[in-house]
């Protein structure tokens, strides 16, 4: 029943039937209105959510009483709570005529809601209890970990595939990311054949279902009008998501691993210590600031496609850099307490491991920017990881000054969401920067502080190591801080922002320059740690009330 509901919104979207009711939850304030043109698509479709609703209830209320394993009895909770934000989301999309993120959402949940029914058939099916769990080799592990992957890279399948159908654009992700999950099922198919042989008929079904959805998807193409391809383009597609999810449960519920579960342990270090070598904080507070160039740069209704497109190719370049800038440090990195026990210094990964990985992902995410945005950010990232890796990287152990240049690719962020929501820069987004450069010489300088000792150790000529009596480093945390403040209230003369910005940005900036001052005058531990929490602050406040209050222009 859940699929048939799939089966009826899809055509819903493939019939353009989307508005055709435009009341929520009645129909024409009607129950059972007249079922004609698009009246009758986006009825019957509201119509066979209600009962897959109701039955979903019971089943969550079923379980609640009756299933003793804990994780099914939660499977079935998370389908009672997805199915309810469904139909909000689906009143919203309605009452809202259509908004590109709220259509997807529906789209993307739905199909949630369908694996979580999936699974839950199959995990309350008579053959489930009748199977013991069976031991097999060493590699289940890592085949656990591929259909992990596979399932989660589908659900990017299915977020690109909504976008491409509500707003028409981004077709060459889905395309790109269709065939990486091509070889990953590929993958799954092998081994499964190779060692795990119970998940092999059900891998061989994922593959099948996979070769028609890919023939489907041609065919949606080539004739967009035909709304029975594009739907049942949606139905195969929900059919593969399932099935991979199935293969995910069962290979974790129903298969052990034989001895040697150490490997399984290193399995998951070394993954994490690829993700140790992208600097996640550093990453993230990286895209948080491309982010809001972007939405401040946009001119609605937002591109959401072009957003994430923006951001992949982002987090890619920003991955690369950090790893580079870890391959050529982990000498001093061995030195400093705070990252001896980082990937590489620690010999956890070797330094040709950490140099291809960051060559590679930067590579990547420069290719992704000028592919699916534009050559002009795909220019500014060059220049953040050249700037990043080839100038500020080696100036540490050379200057002072490196502190003031490792602040300018620090601030290129928000130049790359102006550029790729607008394909050009303005004063506005150089204001920006701006902002960003001058919060970051308070915010490092008070990280150097706190850890002097450590830089010191490694050789890096930071400001306080320098200057042991911190007066120099407390005479510039000021004066940025004094730089920051009107800076961060041009916003609302260039008309980016409006007066609730202008209030919380003077709010916010008084305080974060009283808490400067306090740490310049005391030059203690203590503030210096109070000033790096207050600028972890700061940014986000800012940025935040700058994308809110632009958005109510």
């Amino acid at each position: 029943m859940t699929l048939v509901l799939l089966i009826a919104g899809g055509l819903v979207t493939s019939t353009d039937s989307g508005l055709a009711v435009p009341d929520w939850p009645l129909s024409y304030g009607e129950l059972f209105p007249p079922m004609i043109g698009g009246i009758f698509f986006e009825h019957s479709h509201r119509m066979i959510a209600a009962v897959v609703g109701l039955l979903i209830a019971v089943l969550a209320g079923w379980l609640w009483l009756t299933e003793p394993r804990r994780w099914v009895r939660y499977l079935g909770y998370a389908a009672l709570a997805a199915v309810i934000t469904q139909a909000i989301l689906g009143g919203l999309t309605v009452l809202w005529v259509l908004p590109v993120p709220i259509s997807v959402a529906h789209a993307c949940l739905g199909q949630a809601v369908f694996c979580l029914v999936v699974c839950l058939s199959v995990a309350t099916s008579p053959a489930w209890s009748r199977t013991e769990q069976l031991e097999v080799d060493r590699k289940l592990p890592a085949f656990r970990t591929l259909c992990l992957a596979t399932t989660a890279l589908l659900f990017v399948q299915l977020f690109l595939g909504a976008m491409l159908r509500h707003s028409g654009g981004g077709l060459v992700p889905h395309l790109v990311c269709a065939s990486v999950v091509a070889g990953m099922v590929g993958w799954i198919v092998w081994r499964g054949r190779r060692g795990v042989r119970r998940l092999f008929r059900v891998a061989t079904g994922l593959a099948a279902l996979l070769v028609v959805q890919f023939a489907l998807g041609v065919f949606a193409l080539w004739q967009r009008d035909n709304a029975v391809i594009t739907t049942a383009h949606v139905a195969v597609g929900a059919l593969v998501l399932a099935s991979s999810c199935v293969l995910t449960v069962q290979a974790f519920c129903q298969l052990r691993a034989a001895p040697q579960k150490h490997r399984y342990r290193l399995s998951t270090r070394r993954f994490a210590d690829y993700f140790e070598l992208t600097k996640p904080r550093l990453t993230a507070l990286a895209l948080l600031t491309t982010a809001a160039g972007f939405l401040i740069g946009a001119v609605w209704p937002l591109d959401l496609g072009l957003l994430i497109q923006t951001l992949v190719g982002a987090a890619l370049v920003g991955a690369g850099a950090n790893a580079l800038n870890q391959w050529a440090e982990r000498d001093a990195d061995a030195l400093m307490r705070r990252t001896k026990s980082r990937p590489l210094p620690s010999g956890r990964l070797k330094p040709i491991e950490a140099l291809v990985f960051g060559l590679v992902a930067s590579g990547c995410g420069i290719a992704a920017l000028t592919l699916w945005v534009n050559r002009l950010t795909a220019l500014l990232a060059l220049m953040i990881l050249v700037s990043y890796v080839g100038i500020y990287t080696p100036l540490k152990r050379k200057t002072a000054l490196c502190t003031l240049a490792g602040a300018i690719p620090g601030a290129m962020p928000p130049l790359i969401g102006w550029a790729a929501a607008r394909g050009a820069l303005s004063l506005e987004a150089w204001v920006l920067f701006a902002i960003v450069f001058f919060w970051q010489l308070p915010h490092f300088l008070a990280i150097a502080w706190l850890y002097r000792d450590d830089y010191a150790r490694a050789g890096f000529q930071m400001l306080p190591v320098l200057d042991p009596d911190g007066t120099s480093t407390a005479r510039q945390m000021v004066l940025y801080g004094l730089a920051l403040l009107p800076t961060s209230l041009l916003p609302t003369m260039l008309g980016v922002a409006g007066p609730l910005y202008f209030a919380g940005a003077l709010g916010v900036g008084v305080w974060f320059l009283m808490t400067t001052l306090l740490a310049a005058r005391s030059r203690s531990h203590a503030l210096a740690n109070r000033l790096f929490l207050a600028s972890v602050g700061y940014l986000p406040v800012v940025l935040v009330l700058m994308v809110v209050d632009k958005t109510s222009l």
